[in-house]
């Protein structure tokens, strides 16, 4: 039989993980974007990284935040789900 439990402060915790580096990951985006507004930088290549930039790597950042608070919400559900098991 599966065993089921889990200590509930250490899940808040790992929810605070996932939060903050879901924030993280914001300021990393903001920071880069930022970054290559003012970066002066001409040509093809520059165009290129540009529209890589906006059309995959900034979306992959934006996913990853998704995902981190999204994990962060099950977390939280599997918290309450122990609590009210435990009740």
């Amino acid at each position: 039989m599966a065993r089921i439990g889990g200590e509930l402060e250490q899940l808040v915790t790992l929810r605070g993980v996932f939060d903050r580096e879901a924030g993280s990951v914001d300021e990393l985006t903001r920071s880069i974007r930022g970054q290559l507004a003012s970066t002066t930088w001409e040509g093809p290549a520059a165009d290129r990284f540009r529209q890589m930039w906006d059309g995959e790597f900034e979306p992959s950042l934006s996913k990853l935040r998704t995902a981190l608070q999204d994990a962060a919400m099950e977390v939280s559900r599997r918290r309450e789900a122990l609590m009210q098991a435990g009740s």
